[in-house]
């Protein structure tokens, strides 16, 4: 099978709809099918302290467009621009004739957009994000995003929660849900952790440092935990335009004990493996591919009880979910809880990594997806032999 996957975010790095992309290229050209990934060249690409260790690539790579860096919905994300970018695709489809077009986020700005609206074959589209109640942008836009959603073949979320965000403005539309997969070998328990010399706990954040990621309340929440306790420590792993701010919130005082690691590519496994403990005080998401990370090194996690999150992890049984309502203090009081009983961590990271391997694995995640390919290969086929036939 042929398989082209369109996406404005894929370059050589981990995180997000990047990570699943590239996880999902490489687990099907594993399984023998010809993919080739679709993305436009970054104006900025981001810089990784461990940057000369990018990702295997096992598949084909093509450039169309150039790629901004955009800030909407609490989040930093990427519009695709180019005049040629629709001639571009129109030659890419004619010369390579793909089985199936895979495209994430099919209504982002542009590249998407135009390869969900001019594929000539099978179109799968995934959607990746939740939106607000009310969101302003999706309303005004709803009469496009309908006739792009409309004009797929097959439409997957990332979770129910995507649907759920969505639904209300698309109610005659219907939905796969396939999860975000992720590299159980890779981001496995057996990773040598960073080494540390001394007998701290370490309480670790992952993220962008966009306003939903939620590192005001990560830092917060650990200067309360501070106020108990003096054997914890905070790794901060990520970064962004703003970071003077973030570096200012943390106190005087305790400057000593909060390590910004920077963004970190390849060696996050072993971040994750060295820690005791992954918080995520999340504003926003939909699926939370940095949760997967942490329960897949049999890593407990404190996160925020958001609807994507509920789907990934279970509360009680691979971490604790936080109320938001309850803000600092909640995540201070669960963080505290969980480095008090360390068999209980211990649990919860082992059932992490357990439902991880069995629900989140490419390996589980593939089939999924090669089942859903074939089901709309066969149903394009059904049609084109009753329009022969009439």
């Amino acid at each position: 099978m042929k398989i082209a996957i369109v996406s404005d975010y894929y370059y050589p790095q981990l995180g997000g709809i990047t990570e699943h992309v590239h996880g999902q290229a490489t687990e099907l050209t594993r399984r023998g099918h010809k993919v080739t990934v679709v993305t436009p060249r970054l104006v900025h690409v981001p810089r990784s302290v461990d940057g000369d260790d990018p990702p295997e690539r096992v598949f084909d790579l093509i450039q169309i467009g150039r790629a901004w860096p955009f800030y909407v919905n609490g989040g930093e994300t990427l519009i695709s621009l180019g005049r040629r970018i629709p001639r571009q695709l129109d030659r890419l489809f004619a010369a390579e004739a793909f089985d199936v077009v895979h495209v994430h986020n099919p209504f982002g700005l542009t590249l998407p957009f135009f390869a969900t609206l001019r594929s000539p074959t099978a179109t799968v589209g995934t959607l990746h994000s939740v939106v607000p109640d009310g969101y302003r942008p999706l309303r005004v836009l709803s009469r496009e995003v309908r006739r792009v959603l409309g004009r797929l073949d097959a439409r997957v979320a990332v979770s129910r929660a995507v649907v759920d965000s969505i639904g209300a403005l698309l109610p005659e539309l219907d939905f796969h849900t396939i999860p975000n997969g992720i590299d159980t070998d890779f981001f496995s328990p057996e990773a040598t952790p960073i080494a540390e010399a001394d007998e701290m706990h370490s309480i670790l954040f992952v993220g962008r440092f966009d306003p939903r990621n939620g590192v005001k309340t990560m830092i917060h929440a650990f200067t309360r935990l501070r106020r108990e306790r003096r054997d914890v420590r905070l790794v901060i792993v990520g970064d962004g335009p703003l970071r003077p701010v973030v570096e200012r919130l943390v106190p005087d005082e305790l400057r000593a004990d909060v390590r910004f690691a920077g963004r970190v590519n390849r060696l996050r496994p072993r971040y994750l493996t060295a820690a005791d403990i992954l918080c995520t005080p999340c504003r926003l998401a939909s699926f939370g591919m940095v949760l997967l990370e942490g329960m897949s090194c049999e890593l407990p996690v404190v996160a925020s009880r958001l609807p994507g999150f509920e789907l990934v992890m279970r509360d009680g049984i691979d971490g604790v979910l936080v109320d938001q309502i309850e803000g600092d203090a909640g995540f201070a009081d669960a963080l505290g809880h969980l480095l008090d009983d360390p068999e209980q961590a211990g649990d919860m990271g082992a059932a992490g990594r357990e439902r991880v391997v069995r629900t989140f694995s490419w390996r589980v995640v593939g089939d999924q997806l090669e089942a859903l390919y074939e089901r709309v290969l066969g149903r394009n086929r059904s049609v084109a032999t009753i329009h022969s036939s009439a």
